[in-house]
């Protein structure tokens, strides 16, 4: 028997929440499984990393974790708007995109210039970890990392409330840029936060730019719109860990951001059910779906799952499985198969390299709220698919050699496919194995961990490390703890290879044995 949907089981609770009973106990209404709910295999003929092999990578992975303090890195690198601030405005923070960091004396200050288009791909990936390493060891600092991201996704829907009275609550921006300001954070550090530059009318093809004069969260601010496709097959893999964490967290601030947070994510995927599969922005008050500026009767591609319907039926049938599965608990129709809609995915992904992160995180997400929601059958058959994805990916030397990131990429991949339900090969083990020691040794070298370090001069400095190299991409620096992720995640199959000691991964206190 199928299991029963979470959405009516949440809706008492959640409004509670929201209403202002938040802090109390746990969320012991919230019936979520806790393993992987069925039996998958696959055919492996591989020959799996050795002990030892094993026992090394964790060593270097944990350690590369400890000796940079990557979530403490992540916590005093994550800003938007401090507690400091004003006690009438939330606080929330995000990892960002277009951002420099400007050193003077003791002094850090992020100054922004550009739109940040897609900060959300990056806060979800390292969210997920977060929340993966604060459920497994009660780490404080990865807790408050968590909680304050959380904040961060629900803070890009309320920066785009226009008015007191606006009702459409649930339609999210690319980035806002509220107010600057000087905080000292939780390690004595002195920041500030400068959004000026990025504070200008920019109107291009995929986004605008625009103030917000009236939003009655933050006082007058500025978006970025037209929220696209891309980042949402990002948020809505994390969105299960958010239910997770309402229900599981030990700090009930923790508990509460994570729920708040689950139920705009809920919220935006009924939006988008509700509108044909289309996502919604808004601009000086009007919401609407973006339309191609040659041509107002057709819409962008950007926002919308259903573009290429007439062509290819059912072209994007993940992402409207998972919209329809977060918002209702239900498929409503959507039949994907086994999540491989090959004559779309060819075109798209020869328009644009990008768009393999698209089809494949998409697949994933379509897996864990089939799973969430007790539909099973739907996700075994997508399971079935996601093995067929992955060996095409694997064997595909020809865009091996086009992309010199396939390999890093496919690594991290296979990791979020792991906390998915996908059995490891041992070959697969070993590049994952293989591609995050390149990438501890790449960023190793990075002298810049510490900004606040009496060795780095006063000046200016990346936001982040770059993952290029002369010959190679590494895996991203946001990726770098996905590992936490396989570890944790309650479906990982025990029928896999791991390609790391988890029992190490998930305890901090032994980081670097």
């Amino acid at each position: 028997m199928e299991r029963k949907s979470v959405i009516a089981l949440l809706a008492a609770f959640v409004a509670s929440m929201v209403s202002g009973c938040a802090g109390g106990e746990k969320g012991s209404d919230i019936d979520i499984p806790d393993t992987l709910p069925f039996v998958f295999t696959r055919e492996d003929s591989s020959q799996p990393p050795t002990e030892q092999e094993t026992a090394a990578f964790t060593r270097k992975i944990t350690g590369f974790w400890k000796d940079i303090d990557y979530f403490g890195w992540a916590l005093w690198h994550a800003h938007g708007l401090h507690a400091s601030y004003s006690p009438d405005m939330p606080e929330y923070g995000l990892w960002w995109q277009d951002t420099k960091a400007v050193k003077s004396g003791d002094l850090v200050t992020f100054v922004h210039y550009g739109g940040a288009d897609n900060l959300e791909i990056r806060t979800s990936k390292v969210l997920a970890q977060a929340i993966s390493l604060y459920l497994s060891s009660g780490d404080d600092v990865a807790g408050r990392l968590g909680e304050l991201y959380c904040k961060g996704i629900v803070a890009l829907f309320q920066g785009m409330l226009w008015g007191p009275d606006d009702p459409n609550i649930y339609v999210t921006a690319r980035a806002i840029f509220t107010h600057n300001h000087e905080y000292t954070d939780r390690f004595g550090h002195r920041v500030a936060v400068d959004y000026d530059p990025v504070k200008k009318e920019k109107y291009d093809w995929n986004a605008h730019t625009v103030p917000n004069p009236s939003n009655p969260v933050f006082g007058s601010i500025w978006v970025r719109n037209m929220r696209s496709k891309d980042d949402l097959p990002h948020l809505f893999r994390v969105a299960p860990l958010m239910l997770r964490a309402a229900r599981d967290a030990k700090d009930p601030a923790i508990r509460d951001a994570a729920l708040v947070a689950w139920q705009y994510m809920q919220g935006f995927a009924r939006d988008i059910v509700d509108h044909g599969y289309m996502i919604r922005t808004k601009e000086d008050g009007r919401c609407y779906v973006p339309t191609e500026e040659e041509n107002p009767d057709a819409y962008k591609d950007l926002a919308t799952f259903v573009n290429f319907e007439n062509l290819i039926p059912n072209a994007e049938c993940n992402p409207k499985l998972t919209s329809a599965l977060l918002g209702y608990g239900d498929p409503m129709g959507n039949d994907c198969g086994n999540g491989i809609s090959t004559q779309y995915e060819d075109v798209a992904t020869q328009v644009h390299y990008f768009n393999y992160a698209i089809v494949r995180y998409f697949h994933l997400t379509a897996i864990l709220h089939a799973i969430l929601n007790g539909q099973n059958t739907i996700a075994l058959k997508l399971l079935e698919g996601l093995v067929e994805r992955v060996e095409a990916m694997e064997s595909d030397d020809a865009e091996r050699a086009e992309h010199m990131e396939w390999d890093a990429d496919a690594a991290s991949f296979l990791l979020a496919a792991g906390a998915a339900g996908l059995p490891l090969t041992g070959d697969e083990a070993r590049l994952i194995q293989q591609r995050y020691s390149m990438a501890v040794d790449h960023y190793r070298q990075y002298k810049y961990w510490d900004l606040y370090d009496s060795s780095v001069p006063d000046g200016e400095y990346d936001y982040k490390p770059s993952r290029d190299a002369a010959d190679t991409k590494h895996v991203r620096p946001e990726e770098m703890a996905y590992l936490i992720e396989y570890c944790y995640s309650p479906f990982r199959n025990p029928a896999g290879v791991d390609p790391v000691d988890c029992d190490v991964v998930l305890s901090p206190a032994r980081w670097g044995e």
